[in-house]
Formats: C-alpha cells, sequence, structure tokens
C-alpha cells in the first residue's frame, strides 16, 4: 500500500489532482462510491451518465458523476480507496504550494521577496510540515476509516491555508486556488464516514 500512497501522491503533484485521482481509483468501480455521487477523473466519465455539473471542477478534469443504483463496495476497499485518494489530494496541496512559493518568491514587499517575509515563511513551514505528519498518518493508519477521514479533514485546512497564501487569487474560480475547493468537493465523495449511502 505504501508504494501505491506515493504513486498516487507523485501523480497529482506533478500532473495535477485529476491525474492523482485517476491513480487513485485504478481498478476500482466508481460507482461503489460511498455516497450518491462520485468524484472521477472526466476522461473516465462513460458516455450517458447523470452528472452533477461544476464548473470550477470539469475545468480542473474532475466531473461528479451520480452513482448508478450498485451497493457501496465493502468498508475495508472503501478505506483503501479513500486512502488512495488522500493521497492524491496530499500530492495536489504539495503542487498548490509549490505554485504558492513560485509566486511569492517573485512579489516584493519593503525590497525584499514576499516569501521572506517571518508569517509567511511560518505558513510554509507548517503546510510543509502538516503535510510529512499526514503522509505518516496515512501510512499507520490506512486501516482505520476515522484516521483517514481525519487525514481528508486536515488535508481540506491545510488547501486554504496555501490558497491564503496567493491572496485573493487564491480563491478564484480560475485561479490556481481551485484545486483546493475541488480536492474538498473530491473528499466529500471518498471520504467513508458512518457507514456510507
Amino acid at each position: 500500500m505504501t508504494d501505491l500512497i506515493a504513486t498516487c501522491e507523485r501523480a497529482a503533484h506533478r500532473d495535477g489532482l485529476a491525474v492523482g485521482l485517476a491513480a487513485a481509483l485504478d481498478g476500482f468501480d466508481p460507482d461503489a462510491a460511498p455516497g450518491p455521487v462520485t468524484a472521477v477523473p472526466s476522461e473516465r466519465v462513460a458516455p450517458g451518465r447523470e452528472l452533477v455539473p461544476h464548473r470550477v471542477a470539469e475545468a480542473t478534469g474532475i466531473s461528479f458523476v451520480r452513482c448508478a443504483d450498485t451497493p457501496p463496495a465493502g468498508a475495508e476497499a472503501l478505506t483503501a480507496v479513500s486512502v488512495l485518494v488522500a493521497a492524491a489530494r496530499l500530492g495536489a496541496t504539495r503542487r498548490l504550494l509549490d505554485h504558492a512559493v513560485e509566486h511569492l518568491s517573485g512579489r516584493t514587499s519593503g525590497g525584499e521577496p514576499t516569501i521572506r517575509k517571518q508569517l509567511v515563511l511560518g505558513t510554509v513551514a507548517d503546510v510543509l510540515t502538516g503535510l510529512e505528519a499526514l503522509r505518516a498518518q496515512l501510512r499507520v493508519g490506512a486501516d482505520s476509516a476515522a484516521s483517514v477521514a481525519d487525514v481528508h479533514d486536515q488535508i481540506t485546512a491545510l488547501d486554504w491555508e496555501t490558497a491564503k497564501l496567493l491572496g485573493a487569487s487564491g480563491f478564484m474560480a480560475d485561479g490556481p486556488g481551485r484545486t483546493a475547493h475541488v480536492s474538498h468537493l473530491v473528499a466529500n465523495c471518498w471520504t467513508v464516514r458512518d457507514g456510507g449511502r
């Protein structure tokens, strides 16, 4: 499982959340998701499927699809997929943080790059530390749906802290921070809470 976690995180970090999500869902039937709507890479949506429109998600290559009347997968399988989705989300957060650092390195405040400001450096350090802690929690608590759900919740919090580093562009529908919003929605589709549907 550790190799799959690293693969999903790497894919999302390098190529974006949709690619990481594709790696996480490889070989898994999305209709067996824990809820009535599932998040999948747009390229994997079969013709004729009922979509839940979401312009921001579609711009990131992710679609929300109503699940067929298939019972959800067993708790163990759903938790395993939720772990891999969380790993993809970690990679997407790292990608967003990389963008924020690059953005802040090119801006100045008080005659020096904004990235050198103490509060900015503190936030970057907190996000990096949080990512490392969550990666470890995923590996150690991969068998616990509650632990994996906690990881998803903490990733969402780190995403918003990272988006704040981008200022207003971190919260615009067409800005780089949109991934944080979509990542949260993906988590809502794939996090196992209280038995699913």
